[in-house]
C-alpha cells in the first residue's frame, strides 16, 4: 500500500509561481519517510496535497491498496479516511472547549468506531489525570501527545506529521518519535516533516530532501 505524489504541483490562486513545483514522493505502509528542507521549499504544501486538503494544480496524488490505484481528491476540507494529519501547532489544532478525553474520542464518534481513550493515552505517555483538562490547562508537550492520540484514534493507514517535535522538550519529542516508530513497525505509513536532518537520518527509513524552488530536478527532491 502506498500514498504517492505523482508530479504534484501547487500554485496559489492568482500567483504566477508554484508554491510547490512538480514533485514525486511515495509513502509506503510500514515505513517512515522523513521530508527535510528549508523553510519555503513546499514541505507543508506537499503534506496538505497528500492529505487531500489541497488539490494539485498539476499532477496527482494517488493511493494504492491491494493493487488498485485511486486519486485522492479534496472533500470539503475533510481528510480521507485512510489519512490522519498531525499539525506542528497543537494549540491551533485543538478545540479549546473540549477536554483532552473528548478531543481524543471525537474521531470515533464521527466515524462510528470504538476508541479506547485510556489505552491511547498510555501509548503516547499521557497521564490519565490530564485527560479531564482542556487544552489551555496543559503543557505544549501534553497537548501534542493528545493530538497524536487523536490522530491514532482515526485508525489511519498513513500519518502525515508536520514538525511535530519542533517546539517540544527532548523527553516529549523522543517519546513521540518512539510511538511513531512503533506504529510504523506495525504497518502505519508515516511522512514526517522536519528541519532536523540528523534525527531524520537516525530514525526514518528514508530521508527525502526538498530543495529550494528553482533547483534542477523534479521538485528538487534528493533521496538519502
Amino acid at each position: 500500500m502506498t500514498l504517492a505524489a505523482d508530479g504534484a504541483a501547487y500554485r496559489h490562486p492568482g500567483s504566477d509561481t508554484d508554491a510547490l513545483p512538480p514533485t514525486d514522493l511515495t509513502v509506503a505502509a510500514g515505513t517512515i519517510t522523513a521530508l527535510v528542507g528549508p523553510s519555503g521549499s513546499g514541505k507543508t504544501t506537499l503534506a496538505r496535497l497528500l492529505a487531500g486538503l489541497l488539490a494539485p494544480t498539476s499532477g496527482s496524488v494517488i493511493v494504492t491498496e491491494d493493487g488498485v490505484a485511486s486519486e485522492v481528491r479534496p472533500r470539503r476540507g475533510r481528510l480521507p479516511g485512510h489519512t490522519a494529519l498531525l499539525d506542528q501547532d497543537p494549540a491551533g489544532a485543538a478545540d479549546p472547549r473540549l477536554t483532552l478525553r473528548r478531543m481524543i474520542a471525537l474521531p470515533g464518534r464521527l466515524r462510528r468506531i470504538d476508541v479506547d481513550v485510556d489505552a491511547l493515552a498510555r501509548e503516547v505517555g499521557l497521564d490519565a489525570w490530564v485527560l479531564d483538562r482542556r487544552p489551555g490547562q496543559v503543557s505544549g508537550g501534553q497537548l501534542q501527545r493528545a493530538c497524536l492520540a487523536r490522530a491514532l484514534a482515526q485508525r489511519p493507514r498513513y500519518l502525515l506529521a508536520d514538525e511535530v517535535t519542533a517546539h517540544l522538550d527532548p523527553e516529549s519529542a523522543a517519546h513521540i518519535l518512539r510511538v511513531l516508530r512503533a506504529r510504523a513497525d506495525r504497518g502505519l505509513g508515516v511522512l514526517a516533516i522536519t528541519h532536523d536532518h540528523d534525527t531524520a537520518t537516525a530514525w526514518a527509513d528514508t530521508v527525502v530532501a526538498l530543495g529550494p524552488r528553482g533547483d534542477t530536478g523534479r521538485g528538487g527532491l534528493l533521496h538519502s
